[in-house]
Parts: structure tokens; sequence; C-alpha cells
């Protein structure tokens, strides 16, 4: 293993999806190597939750949306959401969804 040669310890293992070995957005080549397995035995296992359910698809999209890829500090659900947070309309939403439920607290 690597040592930090500032702090003597050892880097932690990240989950990231990878830029080197992707088929698609690198999920399944990032996992492989958080996991230590390869990565075609992945890309079989979601193939066979596609064929039978389908659930592969969103495995892979739910994957691809929360897991930042290699060099990136945050995932692209994380850009998303503060974009979505940052805009004036999502916060006007929000604050008339506060209104209208604390109208109806003290209704209740």
């Amino acid at each position: 293993m690597d040592m930090d040669k500032t702090t003597g310890t050892t880097p932690s293992k990240q989950l990231r999806r990878t830029r080197e070995g992707r088929m698609i957005a690198g999920v399944c080549s990032g996992a492989g190597r958080f996991l230590g397995v390869d990565p075609n035995l992945l890309r079989l296992g979601l193939a066979i939750f596609t064929i039978f359910g389908g659930a592969g698809v969103a495995l892979y999209a739910i994957a691809w949306l929360l897991i930042p890829e290699e060099g990136a500090r945050k995932s692209v659900a994380e850009d998303l959401f503060k974009k979505a947070s940052d805009s004036p309309t999502v916060q006007d939403a929000m604050q008339k969804t506060k209104d209208a439920v604390n109208k109806n607290r003290t209704h209740a």
C-alpha cells in the first residue's frame, strides 16, 4: 500500500467512476476496482438484472448519479441538487411549500 508522506497514513479507498476501462460511464470499472473484482462480472450481473425485470438499467443510472467520477469532488446528483437549490424558481417553490405546510399546521 502507498503511504501518504505528509501524514504517514495509507489513503482511504474511495468508490469512484473510472475514466480508464469504462464502457459507458465508468460505473462497473470503478466498482470493480473498489471491490477488487473483474468489472465484466459486474457488467454481466447488471445485464442479467436488465433482462429479468429491467432493474439493471435503473441500478446503473442511480450509480452514475451517486458515484463521483475520478478527480471530481462531487457526484452528478450533488451538482444537480446544488444547481437546483441555487435557482430562484426552486427557492420560490420551496418557500411556498413551507408556507402551505405551516398554514396547515396552524389550522389543524
